[in-house]
């Protein structure tokens, strides 16, 4: 597997979002509001066949999720896109995460194109509307492009992140104890069943709606989560987080979540809390996805800018 640069666009990437959403100090550059909560993770015994990581042999594993409303404005109203970041803490100490939207693709199959597309059609003033006029030739260069945008704006908006599917956009390698690789897609499916509703609906309701919907559900019983994989086969694109695979393909659930309480990152010991899609462990592997491999340099990036990075350092001071 060819390694690609992590940190080449990191920053353009960054200041792209900002570009569209406006810099809201102390805050992610996307997916900025969103809250923490605790849980427990707990594999099948099927989980073994695919990989051997850690967290997915079988142990109850300690679990945090962040749920988040897309888009970069913290102020913002809910739409039909939001986020489950999911971190287990092994049983060696350290921890790896599982990113995923409430959408199947993501709209761009290298860093380069989202930002061409970002310069396009960014809006007069950050937090304005997009000119979608300009983006017009772009999206006829490429379809693919099209394709996910139309997806994700046909879809519905939650009802309740516990009605909701959630969806890694990227395939992950998985390998067992034999070193056997399956390529994988992964998906969280609400034990609740999954439910929508118009995105004007959602829109027009308070901008905390779905977070202060979520904890009033948890004081009344833990919500669940099956996570299920997707396997490929020969064939099926590995790095291209803009196309689907065919919808025939096997899908195996290998494990269970169950959220149950609010938390906070002091709470958990990480003020910080980056959840960073690429920090994967024994048993999982990234593929050539650009975009993939560009998260870790755009996750990094923007922890820096919404924390102070080292210039928070009680040492700091020394140096300015």
């Amino acid at each position: 597997m060819a390694q690609l640069s992590q940190y080449d666009h990191a920053e353009a990437l960054v200041d792209g979002a900002h570009e569209v959403f406006g810099f809201h100090p102390g805050y992610r550059a996307l997916h900025a509001d969103g809250r923490i909560y605790r849980g427990a993770f707990r594999a099948l015994p099927a989980a073994r066949n695919y990989t051997r990581a850690a967290h997915l042999q079988g142990d109850l594993i300690p679990a945090s999720v962040r749920f988040s409303k897309g888009g970069g404005r913290p102020d913002a109203p809910f739409g039909a896109t939001v986020g489950m970041a999911t971190r287990f803490y092994l049983p060696n100490g350290r921890t790896t995460n599982l990113v995923m939207l409430s959408q199947l693709l993501f709209p761009a199959r290298r860093p380069e194109d989202l930002l061409e597309a970002i310069a396009l059609a960014a809006p007069a003033e950050p937090g304005g509307p997009l000119d979608k006029a300009a983006l017009r030739p772009f999206l006829a260069k490429h379809p693919e492009v099209a394709d996910v945008l139309r997806m994700r704006a046909a879809s519905l908006a939650p009802i309740s992140f516990a009605h909701s599917e959630f969806h890694a956009v990227h395939v992950f390698r998985y390998l067992d104890e034999d070193d056997v690789l399956t390529n994988v897609r992964c998906h969280w499916i609400p034990r609740a069943g999954v439910e929508g509703r118009p995105v004007e609906e959602l829109a027009a309701m308070d901008r905390e709606v779905l977070l202060d919907e979520f904890d009033e559900r948890l004081a009344t019983g833990p919500v669940g989560f099956d996570l299920v994989l997707e396997i490929g086969q020969d064939g099926d694109p590995l790095d291209d987080p803009t196309a689907l695979w065919p919808e025939d393909r096997e899908r195996v659930t290998v494990g269970t979540l169950q959220i149950s309480a609010p938390t906070t990152p002091e709470e958990l010991g990480d003020p910080v809390m980056n959840h960073d899609p690429t920090k994967v462990t024994d048993g999982i592997e990234l593929n050539d996805d650009p975009i993939l491999q560009a998260r870790r340099g755009v996750y990094e990036v923007s922890a820096a800018y919404r924390t102070g990075g080292w210039h928070t350092c009680p040492f700091a001071k020394h140096y300015e």
